[in-house]
């Protein structure tokens, strides 16, 4: 458990993004990830996301699966209780844990994502302590994500070079038609897709492997 981070920097010209698949609901859809090369993926344990499973369920489909290791798995926590997200952890081997809440920068001791919401001023961007894992650049929404919002990606850009050092990874209203752009103007280490890599009306985060191997390439700099 927790054993791979990835290494911290930035990307730059032609060197491979990395992608996170968020809100994985079902077993074709995680083993999807894992042919098709996916790097990441998102196990979403708030009940009140439509892409929220309880720990039984959020289990049942990692054994169902039963993903290589080298698919990092993020375990996503609204408000959670220190004794839920260590339950979680070590119930579903997860590598990293994102926390939206109260918590969201403490990560309960354990390696975390530091998700920024929204454009706040560069220079009081600052990371938090103990310092986390990566940082996740993410539109600022009602509630708590998911909406396939795009936030500003000038800013987004402004944010990598001010936390160099830190890998910085984008999320918002990316897609399979966006992605290269988002890639090219914002530079950062991985994107992190929900809604952008799901089928047309999902209602409980249904993912479309098509979109999920458009992100690919896109993400590899594959054109054609």
């Amino acid at each position: 458990m927790f054993a791979r981070t990835g290494p911290a920097g930035q990307v730059g010209a032609g060197v491979a993004v990395k992608l996170k698949v968020c809100g994985v609901t079902r077993a074709e859809d995680l083993a999807a990830c894992v042919e098709l090369g996916v790097d990441a993926v998102g196990i979403n344990l708030w009940s009140g996301s439509r892409r929220g499973l309880t720990l039984a369920e959020a289990q049942a489909l990692l054994q169902a699966v039963d993903p290589p290791r080298s698919l990092e798995r993020v375990g996503v926590f609204v408000e959670p209780t220190a004794e839920e997200v260590r339950r979680a952890a070590e119930t579903l081997a997860l590598d990293l844990v994102q926390i939206v809440g109260a918590q969201e920068v403490a990560g309960f001791g354990l390696p975390y994502l530091w998700v920024v919401r929204g454009t706040p001023a560069l220079a009081e961007l600052l990371p938090p302590s103990p310092g986390p894992a990566r940082a996740l650049l993410d539109a600022a929404v009602p509630g708590y994500g998911g909406a396939g919002q795009t936030t500003d990606w000038g800013w987004a850009a402004a944010a990598v070079q001010q936390l160099a050092g830190l890998e910085v990874w984008l999320a918002g209203g990316i897609t399979a038609e966006n992605a290269a752009q988002a890639i090219a103007q914002v530079r950062p280490a991985g994107l992190d897709v929900a809604s952008g890599t799901e089928l047309p009306g999902a209602r409980r985060g249904e993912k479309d492997r098509v979109a999920i191997a458009a992100l690919l390439a896109a993400c590899r700099g594959e054109t054609g």
